[in-house]
This record gives C-alpha cells, sequence and structure tokens, in this order.
C-alpha cells in the first residue's frame, strides 16, 4: 500500500501521534474531571462534586487534577477540613499546585478561581474566615442583648476555629478563638486554644499571663503558679502578674512572700495605683495596720475614684482604731483612738455614695458612727445594711 505523505511526514504516523496525545489528554484529566469543569462553569458545586468523588473512589484514586477541583469545590463551600485534605493529596502527586492550578473558563469563583493555586486559595479562605470571625466578635461587643451577644461569640469561635484548620500556625486565631470563649464563660474550652498559641510562640508574655488565668479561674493553681513565677523571674511584672502570683502566695498562707511580690513590684513602678493598693490591702488583711495605711494612703492620692479604694482606707483606720481601743485597760481615760474613727468616717461615706447597694459599708458606717455617739447617723446606716440585705436577701 502505498502511504501518502505530507510535507515529508507520513500520514499514518501522525495520526497514530494524535492519538497517543488524545489519549494521554484524557489519562491526565479524563471524562469526570471535564465534566466537573463544566458543572463548575455553571456553579453546579454538588454536581461537580459527585464526578469528582466519582473519579477518585472508582476510576483513579490518584487523578491529581480530580483531588485539586475537589479541594477548590471544598474551599468555595466553606469545608476546610476536606479542603486542606484535597489539596494535600493534590499537592503530593503534583507539587506544581502550590502556585498554579486548572484554569476554567468562566469559572464563577467569587474571592478566588481554580486557576490559582492552592497557596493563593489557602490565604483566601484564611482571610475570609479570620475577618468574618472578627466581625462577629466586634459585633458580639455591641449586641443589644445577652442572648444574641452569646450568640455571636460563638460564631465568631468557630469561625477563628475555621481559620486554625485552614492555618494551623496562626497564634492570632487560636488567642481570640480562646477571648470569643472566654467572654461567654466557656473557660475549659477556652484552655485548649490558649495552650496550642503558647506552644506556637512559647515567649509572648502575654499569651502566658492570660493562660495563668484561665488556670486560676477553672481552679487549676498548681499549673498556673509556675507559669506566673517564670513570668515574674523574667522581669514581666504586670499588675496582672503581680495579681495572680500573690493571690496564689495568699491561698498558699505564704504572707510574706505575697508581701514581697508588691514590694518588689512597687521598686520598679512607685506611682502603680494597683501595686499600692494590693499591697496594702494584703497588709489590712493581716493586721498590719499602720503600713495598710501608708500604702492604701499613697493609693489614694494616685486614683480616689473607686469605692473600694476609700472602703479599705477607712477600714484600715477603723481597725487601728478599734486595736488601739481594745489595748488599753479598762479604766483608762486615753480616748486618742477616736481620731482613728473620725479619720476613717469621710472614706467611707464616700464609698457608700459611690455603691449604695452595699450592705457590710452600712454595717461598717454604722459601727463608726456609734463610736462617735453620732446616734442618727447609726441608726440610719444600721436601718440602711439591714434594707439592702433584705433585697438582696
Amino acid at each position: 500500500m502505498k502511504v501518502i505523505k505530507r510535507n515529508g511526514v507520513p500520514v499514518a504516523m501522525l495520526l497514530i501521534a494524535l492519538l497517543m496525545t488524545g489519549s494521554l489528554l484524557i489519562a491526565g484529566g479524563g471524562p469526570n474531571v471535564s465534566g466537573a469543569k463544566l458543572y463548575i462553569r455553571q456553579n453546579d458545586l454538588e454536581q461537580a462534586k459527585t464526578v469528582l468523588l466519582k473519579e477518585i473512589n472508582e476510576v483513579n484514586p490518584k487523578n491529581e487534577d480530580a483531588w485539586y477541583l475537589l479541594g477548590y469545590i471544598y474551599a468555595r463551600q466553606g469545608q476546610y477540613d476536606k479542603m486542606k485534605e484535597a489539596f494535600n493529596k493534590a499537592l503530593e502527586l503534583k507539587p506544581k499546585f502550590h502556585k498554579k492550578g486548572i484554569k476554567i473558563n468562566g469559572d464563577t469563583g467569587p474571592q478566588f478561581h481554580a486557576k490559582h493555586g492552592t497557596d493563593l486559595i489557602m490565604r483566601a479562605v484564611w482571610t475570609q474566615a479570620f475577618n468574618g470571625a472578627v466581625k462577629r466578635f466586634n459585633d458580639a461587643l455591641n449586641a443589644p442583648d445577652e442572648e444574641t451577644k452569646n450568640k455571636m461569640f460563638e460564631e465568631a469561635a468557630k469561625g477563628f476555629q475555621n481559620a486554625i484548620t485552614i492555618e494551623p500556625d496562626s497564634v492570632m486565631a487560636y488567642r481570640n478563638m480562646a477571648a470569643a470563649l472566654m467572654n461567654i464563660g466557656k473557660y475549659e474550652e477556652s484552655i485548649a486554644p490558649l495552650k496550642a498559641a503558647m506552644e506556637h510562640n512559647p515567649k509572648d508574655p502575654e499569651i502566658r499571663t492570660l493562660l495563668a488565668q484561665l488556670y486560676m479561674v477553672t481552679e487549676k493553681d498548681s499549673l498556673a503558679f509556675p507559669l506566673l513565677e517564670q513570668l515574674w523571674n523574667e522581669g514581666h511584672r504586670s499588675s496582672e502578674v503581680a495579681d495572680f502570683l500573690s493571690r496564689i502566695y495568699l491561698k498558699k498562707g505564704q504572707t510574706e512572700d505575697a508581701k514581697r511580690i508588691y514590694e518588689e513590684a512597687l521598686k520598679a513602678d512607685p506611682n502603680n495605683f494597683s501595686f499600692r493598693y494590693n499591697y496594702g490591702t494584703i497588709l489590712l488583711q493581716a493586721d498590719a495596720y499602720d503600713e495598710a495605711i501608708e500604702q492604701l494612703s499613697k493609693a489614694y492620692e494616685l486614683d480616689s475614684s473607686s469605692a473600694d479604694i476609700n472602703y479599705n482606707l477607712g477600714a484600715a483606720y477603723l481597725n487601728r482604731g478599734v486595736k488601739k481601743r481594745e489595748a488599753l485597760p479598762e479604766d483608762s481615760q486615753d480616748k486618742s483612738y477616736v481620731e482613728d474613727f473620725k479619720k476613717a468616717l469621710p472614706y467611707l461615706e464616700r464609698s457608700i455614695k459611690m455603691n449604695p447597694d452595699d450592705q457590710q459599708v452600712w454595717y461598717t458606717l454604722g459601727k463608726i458612727a456609734g463610736q462617735l455617739n453620732d446616734i442618727s447617723l447609726a441608726g440610719y446606716a444600721f436601718a440602711k445594711g439591714d434594707q439592702t440585705k433584705k433585697a438582696l436577701d
């Protein structure tokens, strides 16, 4: 048989070459992949997913295009666990998918397209998940009622979890997820994401401080203590670290260690109200009234606006006066202790104006008024204390 030639190439050989090329193209994608592309153009992602799963499960489990497009569809649908699984499989088979995907004319993806590659798609879905969660978090802070607020914080936590699924090294997503859960009182659930954040960024003092606080809230002082001691010894001496660490010392009955924390803190920051106030309160609880008055007075000079500083300073003067009186012989005519009662009175009056529903302050005010023979004020204060108690009961 005579072979017809064209430009020196046998036609039979040319046909064989075309057939081979065609068969290779079909093997690289296949009819199911071609069908999936058509469905993607039509925005019918469910049908596209169906034919791709058929390809992988029944025809060719190593079809890299099928795995890639399946990951792309899961990304579009927000199924991030499945997206990562599919993309990882595609990348095992074809690492070039990191930078370049599969072009589909008329691709309807609103945020990204199949042609973009896994790196860009993963960044896009992470940004979408993270920013959406941040918006939910901020909306929760301004929610009109408790139910709406809790719902939005729940949604924010889920959004940050999605961001973590997409990018497990995202420290901010772990931190924000924990914050969202803490805002709805889910303290136990907040621990895991914060621990993960610390594992990814073990030097961050804020993460360690927050984790220590969570441990204390959930009554895990034994886990909080080494974190706080480490922070303190490293020089991270914030008000929060000082407060939490001193509380643990006080729970252990180690009052001197609790006092030492604030003595060290005040050397570095003598004008810190929190350090002065907390140190003075510890001294008050330890019956060291002279030292308590000194520290609380300095705290009062820094900030006199809270009911607590007024109450504790008034209580320190009152208790010192009582201690002086009890130390006197029964027949003593010394009334110098009354000066402490007089000094206590204005602080307690200011405290009750700031917090008129505080039963304890009313009773304390009544006791001082009685010691000063102000019968009218004493009667009024005790009556208000009783009213407050009944209302609270």
